[in-house]
Order: structure tokens, then C-alpha cells, then sequence
């Protein structure tokens, strides 16, 4: 009975040294308390308010156009006049884009919604 039991004796030793990567042995207490202070002093650093990026678009104006932008949609519906009489050559033009740029405070979507209220044609 004696040669029996040894084996399985041998057997349990082999399962408990197998080695489980999940499972890391602790090295000593030094080595718990610097896990600890690492922690607490990236706490410090890691910012708990997220930051919101400035964006590289162009800042435009919002609500009532002033008086000067009015005369700059004037002076450019006058100076485009053959391109605005027609509504194909709009799209092609891209023409409320080139509004945009001349009248630099508002963006092209803004500046066809003010030709759609102002249309002098």
C-alpha cells in the first residue's frame, strides 16, 4: 500500500508547482508600499475635469447681422449678379462659400439662409 501512495504524493506536489501566469507572488511589503505610493502620486497628476480642445475653425458670429455685413452681402449679390440670377451655377460656383470669405464673420450656411430672407432679385 506504501508504493501506492507515493505516486499520487508525487503527483499533488506537481500540481501545486505548476506555474499560473495570473498569479504573481508578492515580493515583500517594500514592494506593496511603493505599488501604493505610485498610485497615489499618479492620482495627483491625472486630471479629473476632461478639457475640451479648442477647434482650428474659424470663430463666426451669431444672431442679427450688423449693418457692415449687410453692405458686404450687397456689394457681392451686385458684384455676382450674373452668377446668383441663375440657381445651377450657384451649386457649381460655389458661391456661398465665396460669400463667406468676403463677408468673414459668417459662415456659408449662414450666409445663404440670409439670401434666402434678403433676396433682392
Amino acid at each position: 500500500m506504501t508504493n501506492l501512495l507515493n505516486p499520487i504524493k508525487v503527483e499533488e506536489d506537481l500540481e501545486q508547482q505548476i506555474y499560473n501566469p495570473r498569479e504573481q507572488p508578492i515580493q515583500s511589503i517594500s514592494t506593496i508600499c511603493s505599488v501604493k505610493q505610485l498610485t497615489e502620486d499618479l492620482k495627483f497628476k491625472i486630471p479629473t475635469k476632461k478639457i475640451r480642445r479648442k477647434t482650428a475653425s474659424k470663430m463666426y458670429k451669431n444672431g442679427h447681422w450688423t449693418q457692415k455685413e449687410h453692405n458686404l452681402y450687397l456689394q457681392f449679390i451686385e458684384t455676382n449678379k450674373a452668377i446668383m440670377m441663375k440657381s445651377h451655377q450657384k451649386k457649381q460656383e460655389k458661391i456661398f462659400k465665396q460669400m463667406s470669405l468676403v463677408i468673414k464673420t459668417r459662415s456659408p450656411s449662414q450666409c445663404r439662409s440670409h439670401h434666402q430672407k434678403f433676396n433682392p432679385f
